[in-house]
């Protein structure tokens, strides 16, 4: 008897297994997890799938959504590619992107992210506390930051209204409003698809950035799968 019930319960466990991953694979709807952009925006490299961070520095949501990005980024397959766009609604939230793309121009990005978002989410705080306002760090502070980090704030202050980060600033506005933007973190995934806690399927949801970076894997399988 047990020689038979062993293999039942075996075949039980892959019929359930199979049926879990099936459950699985179609949990996130359209419109409920994630919204179908109405038209594609193009990816900077078609050889990958580009997964888009919109954030902003002064967004305390972005703050905690960074070291959940961060471990998920570490683990990517070598197809995917990360990229970060500043999202701008707001005159405060310009020099913040400014600070963005002058740090991408020097080079210094990877040193000066963690540093810029610490700073202006600890300011950002002292600030509305104080008088109701987000941090807008003149061109003293600008400097006095980066330099702190060994880089060079003087050439930071000298970019922050060059040609090159107009040009950027343009750029980034004009695809947020392709991505359609309605907050922030929000992700899209290969420039089809946007995923949002505001959306039904994740709104409310106590872990909803967890979930969002779930949704952003099943549509890079999705797009890896159409694409062949």
């Amino acid at each position: 008897m047990r020689a038979v019930v062993a293999p039942i319960t075996m075949l039980l466990t892959l019929l359930f297994s199979i049926t879990a991953c099936a459950q699985e694979s179609g949990q996130f709807k359209a419109g409920q997890h994630y919204q179908v952009l109405p038209q594609a925006v193009p990816q900077r490299d078609d050889s990958k799938i580009e997964v888009t961070e919109l954030f902003w520095y002064g967004c305390g949501h972005c703050y905690h959504f960074e070291p959940l990005l961060n471990s998920w980024k570490s683990d990517i397959p070598e197809d995917v590619t990360l990229r970060k766009l500043p999202a701008i609604w707001q005159p405060v939230m310009e020099v913040h992107a400014r600070m963005f793309y002058v740090a991408d121009a020097m080079g210094v990005l990877d040193t000066m992210h963690a540093p810029i978002f610490n700073a202006i989410a600890q300011q950002r705080k002292m600030f509305a506390e104080r008088d109701g306002r987000d941090w807008n760090p003149d061109n003293a502070a600008i400097a006095a930051l980066f330099n702190k980090h060994g880089a060079n704030g003087e050439k930071a202050v000298k970019l922050m209204n060059s040609f090159a980060v107009n040009s950027k600033v343009k750029q980034g506005m004009a695809n947020q409003r392709a991505y359609q933007l309605s907050g922030t973190p929000e992700v899209v995934v290969a420039g089809k698809y946007r995923i949002s806690t505001s959306l039904p399927g994740l709104k409310g949801k106590s872990n909803g950035q967890e979930l969002m970076l779930q949704v952003a894997d099943y549509l890079i399988e999705k797009e890896r799968a159409e694409r062949g």
